[in-house]
């Protein structure tokens, strides 16, 4: 089983790296959480990974901290998620919003994303709410702290105006670089003017 690669990075996309090392170069499938953690290409890099094998493919997915690793395993002990799925749904939040909005059942984060109808949205909640319930806060490390309510609703309301999570995330992050006590009216018009 691979369960670390540490080389150069040579290729870096948002859904695939590669890593070079020993003279070998080795693709990694990633989320957007790690893409935002790795370098620029040529600097070296240390990753934790996942090798999926199926009977007929391989893949080797990479992550920048075991939080993230954890919560792919998870996701893909659930019936009817494959591992890109698993990427997929750790690409659009935070592991910390993502355990958050899953303890708290939230149904349209999970069938906003595609290919999640609202059958397998339900499943993902009913067989990981009590993992994550059971999990001691010490296992999935908080960000700041807990996700303030404005910063919910801001990003509840720009998610119900169609936009996508992680661009979403993405906006909300910048506009709350620059001044983190924004109200949510406040955040939600800049977030949009970010979004345009």
């Amino acid at each position: 089983m691979i369960v670390t690669i540490r080389g150069i990075l040579t290729r870096k996309m948002p859904e695939e790296i590669v890593v070079e090392t020993s003279g070998l170069g080795y693709a990694c499938r990633i989320s957007i959480n790690t893409y935002d953690q790795l370098p620029k290409p040529g600097k070296e890099v240390s990753l934790l990974t996942y090798f999926h094998v199926m009977e007929n493919s391989q893949a080797l997915f990479a992550f920048a901290n075991e939080t993230e690793r954890e919560l792919f395993k998870m996701l893909i002990g659930v019936s009817g998620i494959g591992p890109k799925t698993a990427i997929v749904l750790l690409s659009a939040v935070s592991p910390d919003e993502f355990k958050r909005r899953l303890i708290a059942g939230e149904v349209n984060m999970l069938t906003a994303l595609p290919g999640i109808g609202p059958k397998t949205a339900r499943r993902i909640i009913v067989e990981l709410k009590d993992k994550f319930v059971k999990l001691s806060a010490d296992d999935l490390p908080r960000e700041d702290s807990d996700v303030k309510p404005e910063v919910s609703d801001a990003y509840d309301a720009l998610l119900a105006l169609g936009f996508q999570m992680k661009n979403i995330r993405n906006a909300i992050a910048k506009v709350r670089n620059g001044d983190k006590d924004l109200g949510a009216e406040e955040l939600i018009k800049q977030a949009l003017a970010e979004l345009r």
